[in-house]
């Protein structure tokens, strides 16, 4: 063995050839190495891969300075460009110490989870017991992002074939409403990287990424969905949860027309979120027209908007704002003068989300009546609705 500055070599079935060759290939004086690995190679008439090959397999480089912060094991140096990368950390951890570490906090973030678990079990709720419209949102998140054997719902992240809701915001507010009702929790068989502790050692996690389970009284997996299932279909169900079915339908139909407004814009490039004032001009419009008809009157205030930009001397984000006075003209034209609006039909880029499914063509009885529909009523039930 060999004592140089900042380097203790290790010597691995070598010849005392051999052992100088590796000698001079690791030499470092004043923090550089003293020859060029092409002299070296050169003088010995070897090729450049036979010498790499032959100082990795009879020697290894050990720092003299930098250990592990966990268990004091020396940093070992590759190569020469392993050296040189490596050479001016002062904090280093080793592979195994790292693993171990990681396993640890895999641990602690499950252990949390499987806490907040045990909570939301304790606290569980039958499915009679909870609000109906909780029960829709769950029919449908089990439908949308269930697991085949429904043991669990995937992460949100992950599936992207279908729209849960009308709008993908909407879809994490629908998730979050159920999370903080206590009707789902994280599932701790989520992967790590998805979890992170704070100071407190508290779990927090990254909303779309991590699996989550029903946590529902006395039923899971697809007894679960087979009993909700039949909760929901229920003749008495329409008419106890009449108030809430009826604002799930009407917040569905106001987020089919942002969802289509937004659309309709981007195709003119004009990019536009829609904010209180038009939310609340397509909820005065829905009182009066179907989602399709007022997809049409929409389509037109883009249309509108698209032209005011091209006449020119206006900003993108100028024109797309003007799209809220136009759509306001247009409806109250239509309703002074008692035009009939011509019904869209649904755009394919927009098909009808795994909510609006369950709750019209489902629950209802009505094939996308949510759009094509205006005002639909509840059967059984009209005495009841607001």
């Amino acid at each position: 063995m060999s004592e140089k500055p900042g380097l203790h070599i290790e010597y691995v079935d070598a010849d005392p050839v051999t052992q100088a060759l590796c000698l001079r290939y690791w030499r470092v004086e004043g923090g550089r190495f003293v020859e060029t690995v092409a002299r070296i190679y050169r003088d010995e008439g070897i090729s450049q891969t036979e010498f790499t090959a032959l100082v990795k397999r009879h020697s290894r480089a050990w720092s003299t300075l930098i250990k592990c912060t966990r268990c004091g094991e020396p940093m070992q140096f590759g190569t020469r460009s392993d050296y040189i990368s490596r050479a001016e950390r002062r904090v280093f951890q080793c592979a195994p110490c790292t693993a171990t570490e990681r396993e640890q906090l895999a641990c602690a973030k499950r252990l949390r989870l499987v806490e907040a678990l045990e909570r939301s079990m304790a606290q569980a709720k039958s499915l009679a017991q909870l609000d109906p419209r909780h029960c829709l949102y769950l029919w449908a998140l089990l439908k949308y992002a269930g697991s085949e054997d429904l043991a669990y719902i995937r992460p949100y992240c992950q599936v992207r074939n279908e729209r849960l809701t009308p709008m993908r915001d909407f879809d994490r507010d629908l998730i979050n409403e159920l999370w903080r009702n206590g009707v789902i929790a994280v599932d701790p068989e989520s992967i790590c990287t998805a979890i992170e502790l704070d100071s407190q050692q508290n779990a927090r996690v990254h909303f779309t990424e991590v699996r989550w389970l029903p946590t529902v009284q006395g039923a899971s997996g697809v007894l679960l969905y087979e009993r909700l299932e039949a909760h929901v279909l229920e003749p008495g169900f329409i008419t106890a949860g009449a108030g809430p079915i009826k604002a799930c339908c009407d917040q569905m139909a106001l987020l089919e027309c942002l969802a289509f407004l937004e659309m309709a814009l981007e195709e003119y490039r004009l990019g536009y979120r829609a904010g209180e004032k038009t939310r609340a001009m397509v909820v005065t419009a829905l009182k009066v027209f179907s989602v399709a008809q007022v997809c049409n009157i929409l389509f037109r205030a883009a249309r509108d908007a698209a032209a005011f930009y091209q006449r020119g001397g206006v900003s993108r984000d100028h024109a797309a704002k003007s799209v809220v006075g136009s759509f306001e003209r247009l409806m109250e034209k239509s309703v002074a003068n008692e035009w009939v609006v011509t019904p869209f039909r649904r755009n394919f880029n927009l098909p009808q989300s795994v909510l609006s499914r369950l709750v019209y063509n489902r629950l209802l009885g009505t094939d996308d009546g949510g759009f094509t529909g205006c005002n639909v009523a509840l059967p059984d039930c009209a005495a009841a609705l607001p």
